[in-house]
């Protein structure tokens, strides 16, 4: 049986999914040292919230809620998305995101002001293909996404 005929599974599924990108963003970060920028922060906000609206659809999913459930899900995965697909247009000076590379001030030193390292938003650090890891984030949001939909879509047939 297909995994978006079984909602629970699927919703199960997609939040490991995301967890994997979650995981290897932190692999980069801790392992391989590469510091995130802001939208690389904000990125790793929607997987975690990916995560989230998964585990709850894992416990709460019934055969009434699972549209609703993974419709929730699906906007969350196209929350990354789109997210991803905007840092991917700071990399390549699209646009400017404002604040990107600014620190807080807030109650800062001198000295601590002087020692901060800004990773800027528009440099890639690392690419596979000649997709930087926004580019790659984008895409596997985008079809995490529409694996999210097609079980939406399913579970509504499935009410008929």
């Amino acid at each position: 049986m297909a995994a978006w005929k079984r909602p629970r599974l699927l919703a199960g599924l997609l939040g490991f999914a995301s967890a994997v990108c979650l995981a290897t963003a932190f692999w980069f970060q801790h392992v391989a040292g590469l510091e995130p920028c802001s939208l690389c922060i904000d990125q790793r906000w929607a997987h975690g919230a990916s995560i989230a609206v998964a585990a709850v659809s894992v416990v709460l999913m019934t055969p009434g809620r699972a549209a609703v459930l993974l419709a929730v899900l699906a906007l969350a995965f196209l929350a990354g998305t789109a997210i991803a697909a905007w840092h991917v247009m700071v990399e390549w000076h699209w646009v400017a995101s404002p604040g990107c590379s600014t620190p807080e001030f807030g109650e800062m030193s001198i000295d601590s002001f002087l020692s901060i390292e800004v990773v800027p938003c528009d440099e890639v650090v690392w690419s596979m293909a000649g997709v930087s890891m926004a580019g790659w984030n984008a895409i596997v949001s985008l079809m995490l996404a529409a694996v999210t939909i097609t079980g939406c879509l399913a579970s509504l047939r499935g009410r008929r």
